[in-house]
């Protein structure tokens, strides 16, 4: 027991616990929404073209890159987070109802952005991109998410953004809710939910963005779906459900750092492993009852 708290008092630990514990809240709070709507495709999509758009940035800054001292570079987080929005918007603008119609599509889109990613971080030394060995180390963590440090500013960043979707989600949540259960309705009594869609997808793809350079695409889908779903399983009350997915998110993040520091493994797939649990023990439960 000693060592698991003596673990968290090196600041690397510490550093990664806050990101991570951000994240986890965030993700957790909006994978109600995107389990309460069957629409889990839509945030496989949204969280790899995060990635997509950071290869994207260096493969284009090697390419523009004309003299050695004079090299062109892209901001990889900014490319992506532009990219990102986009395809929010897009998702959101083609969404019908709590039954999606766009999975197939959807699926060949995350087929595709998946594999071009792969694509791009394999090609960046044919295009002279500067430091190779880093971005490709980079894209290996965006991917997988195993996080050696987090920067305090990128947790600085993290916090600013979790006060943001707080504050939008506590002005518009009743119109994020009435869409999500019944868009037809929503739609007769006047409230838009084309706009109430592209203004809720708009704060996941944000999310998603920014979250994935701390915790890795795999960490951060796990964490929107997992705890989202095993609070749908357990509760039957909308505000409680919205509760229950924060605590497991953040409980199974804190685990899961837990488990990959002591036992050497991964940071994202541990937490995700970790999260899979309370789903399964959520399931097992709700078919006894």
């Amino acid at each position: 027991m000693s060592k698991f708290f003596e673990m968290f008092q090196h600041g690397s630990t510490a550093n990664i616990l806050a990101g991570v514990g951000i994240v986890s809240l965030i993700c957790a709070y909006l994978g109600v929404f995107v389990v309460l709507r069957r629409d889990a495709m839509a945030g496989v999509v949204l969280v790899h073209v995060s990635p997509f758009g950071m290869a994207l940035a260096l493969f284009l800054s090697g390419l523009m890159t004309t003299d050695a001292f004079m090299p062109v570079r892209l901001s990889p987080p900014f490319f992506a987070l532009v990219l990102t929005i986009i395809a929010a918007t897009l998702i959101a603008l083609v969404h019908r109802g709590r039954r999606p119609r766009y999975k197939t599509p959807a699926a060949a889109a995350w087929l595709a952005v998946g594999a071009l990613t792969v694509m791009l971080a394999a090609s960046l030394a044919l295009v002279g991109a500067a430091s190779i060995v880093h971005a490709k180390a980079e894209m290996l963590y965006l991917l997988f998410g195993n996080r050696l440090s987090i920067s305090p500013g990128q947790i600085v960043g993290l916090a600013v953004l979790a006060v943001i979707v707080a504050l939008v989600h506590a002005l518009f949540h009743k119109e994020f809710v009435f869409v999500s259960f019944d868009p037809d309705m929503a739609q007769a009594l006047g409230v838009r939910p084309r706009l109430w869609n592209i203004v809720l997808f708009l704060t996941l793809g944000v999310t998603i963005s920014i979250a994935i350079r701390a915790a890795g695409a795999l960490a951060v889908f796990g964490l929107l779906v997992l705890p989202a779903a095993t609070a749908l399983l357990a509760c039957r009350n909308l505000r409680l459900t919205f509760i229950v997915a924060v605590a497991v998110g953040a409980v199974c993040s804190l685990v899961g750092i837990a488990v990959s520091s002591m036992a050497d493994l991964p940071t994202g797939p541990t937490i995700v492993a970790v999260s899979v649990v309370p789903v399964a023990i959520a399931s097992l439960v709700r078919r006894q009852r």
